[in-house]
């Protein structure tokens, strides 16, 4: 197995990522902006799940 580690545009990024599953190829690390956009949607999906009062809302001693 070969490990390939590349820099491609941001604009690229998606087109690659397409075709990479395509070819069954495991991606092992994501861009920081990634991880960002991650985090946000978690966020987001945290935070309607509370509105939603599916969890509790969080306190001082959680963050």
């Amino acid at each position: 197995m070969t490990t390939l580690t590349i820099q491609v545009k941001d604009n690229d990024t998606e087109f690659l990522l397409e075709v990479l599953k395509r070819i069954n190829a495991k991606v092992i690390q994501t861009s920081k902006k990634q991880l960002l956009l991650d985090g946000i949607t978690q966020g987001i999906r945290e935070a309607k799940e509370i509105k939603a009062g599916k969890i509790a809302p969080l306190s001082l001693k959680d963050i």
